[in-house]
């Protein structure tokens, strides 16, 4: 996994860093998050192991306490690396799709989805725990960001399918929004962690099936929310 690229790419907010942390050298740099990450993605924050930590970057632990005051504080910013990451490529493929229909632009986004747990499985691992089970040093806060965040793209582009008259004008946006983003948000756990039942065969599923899930379940959202839709949510 390049780490080096979610501390240097310029599209995305850069996450904080003590002063100490940022004077690194970026190999280095890219060597101890990897070694956060791979920690954290592993246990969690509540059982990660700060010895395990300076094992894999190879440094001492005076030297982490130096980078880093505390482990809330170095949870902090792998969280950071973690959700400007997520909200890069969510930019990324809202720009790519602008001018596509709603429902083909949301296929998309659930396939990137896909994409990106496939390319980055220990960032959405951290991702996905902090979302569904809170276990982060300010969880009610991070909670609250992480779905402001996605109820503000996915409703943005609610609206917009509205006022283009692809959806029903008669679809509550707030409430679409919700279901949308719970859809996706489920999807895409699944496809990282096997927490439902395996006969659905989505954790570790494979392109083609995936693709076909979309499909599917796209095609029950446009049923629902399409412009030839009468009902009202």
């Amino acid at each position: 996994m390049v780490i080096s690229k979610f501390i240097t790419r310029k599209k995305a907010e850069k996450p904080e860093e003590t002063e100490q942390f940022s004077q690194l050298p970026i190999e280095k740099k890219e060597r101890i998050t990897e070694a956060f990450i791979n920690e954290f993605a592993k246990k969690g924050f509540r059982a990660a192991s700060m010895n395990k930590i300076v094992e894999r970057a190879g440094i001492s632990k005076g030297s982490l306490f130096n980078y880093f005051n505390s482990k809330n504080q170095l949870f902090m910013y792998v969280y950071k690396v973690a959700f400007e990451r997520v909200k890069e490529y969510l930019r990324e493929v809202r720009e790519e799709t602008k001018d596509e229909e709603f429902f083909t632009r949301f296929q998309k986004i659930m396939e990137a989805g896909v994409t990106f747990i496939k390319k980055h499985p220990k960032l959405a691992r951290i991702y996905y725990r902090i979302l569904y089970t809170g276990d982060s040093p300010e969880g009610a806060t991070i909670l609250r960001e992480l779905h402001a965040e996605s109820m503000k793209f996915i409703g943005s582009l609610v609206k917009q399918g509205v006022e283009r008259g692809e959806i029903s004008a008669g679809i509550d946006v707030d409430k679409a929004a919700f279901i949308l983003e719970s859809v996706l948000n489920r999807f895409l756990q699944v496809q990282n962690q096997n927490v439902l039942d395996p006969s659905l065969n989505l954790y570790g599923a494979s392109s083609e099936e995936s693709e076909r899930w979309i499909e599917e379940m796209v095609t029950l959202l446009r049923n629902w929310m399409g412009e030839s839709s009468s009902d009202p949510v």
